[in-house]
């Protein structure tokens, strides 16, 4: 059987410590993140893309119930245990269909009945041809607290100015301090290109490319702003952009 991704939040970390020594045990499990509030579980969920969450409900930022919530947004095959110190969670835990709920303190055997569930409700071979490495369909970004969910396709280009990322949409901009390379890993590669270290575009979005004294302009339909693309890498984008209308017709 193909490897099962794992993925722990607690805001206790020997709790986490523990629960990852008990999965490394058991094949075909394994461990390839570990976080500690509801917000950086969501990140997580979004890079390594996991079969299985093991989560606390009472963490920071956002509690477990939550977080759960957004991630099924992202992956709505995802399978989850929860693990807490209450038992008072339950019902709401099982109506998000939760594989199992293990209340503190954790037992060696306990966990491995939840392990045996999810080994048996998780047909990786199956999700592999039906989804292999299947992009977002909405970007989340945090700003002043709150995260937005913003669908890919209406992305028309991302700018990096001074600390803040500018995500164009026609309808509106949003700002986020989040790394213009951290949310390039998020797009998918075929119609999102980084032009220039400052700019990523959406390929099926460009109407046209003007030169410009040392570098290239990249205007888009329907909208007034455009992106700078580096000399160095003009050719690779006309040969994507080919590419993109050959695959069209």
């Amino acid at each position: 059987m193909s490897e099962i991704k794992v993925i722990i939040a607690d805001d206790n970390p020997d709790s986490v410590e523990i629960v990852h020594y008990f999965i490394e045990e058991i094949s075909p499990f394994s461990v390839v993140g570990k976080c500690h509030d509801g917000e950086a579980l969501i990140k997580e969920v979004m890079e390594k893309q996991p079969h299985l969450l093991f989560v606390d409900i009472d963490m920071p930022k956002m509690n477990g119930l939550d977080a759960i919530g957004e991630c099924l947004k992202i992956k709505p095959d995802l399978k989850f245990v929860f693990i807490t110190g209450y038992d008072e969670f339950a019902v709401k835990a099982f109506e998000l269909s939760a594989l199992d709920y293990i209340v503190k303190p954790i037992e060696k055997t306990r966990l491995y009945i939840a392990l045996d569930r999810a080994k048996q409700s998780i047909d990786i071979k199956k999700e592999e041809q039906l989804s292999p490495q299947k992009p977002l369909k909405r970007l989340p970004v945090k700003f002043n607290g709150s995260t937005y969910y913003i669908p890919v396709e209406e992305i028309i280009f991302i700018e990096k100015s001074g600390k803040k990322c500018l995500i164009y949409t026609k309808a509106k901009v949003y700002e986020t301090y989040e790394n213009i390379s951290d949310l390039y890993k998020y797009l998918d590669p075929h119609y999102f290109y980084q032009t220039h270290r400052s700019y990523i575009v959406n390929l099926q979005k460009i109407s046209h490319i003007t030169p410009k004294n040392e570098t290239y302009f990249a205007y888009f339909l329907d909208h007034d702003q455009y992106a700078h693309i580096s000399k160095l890498k003009i050719q690779d984008i006309q040969k994507r952009l080919n590419e993109l209308i050959l695959n069209v017709q």
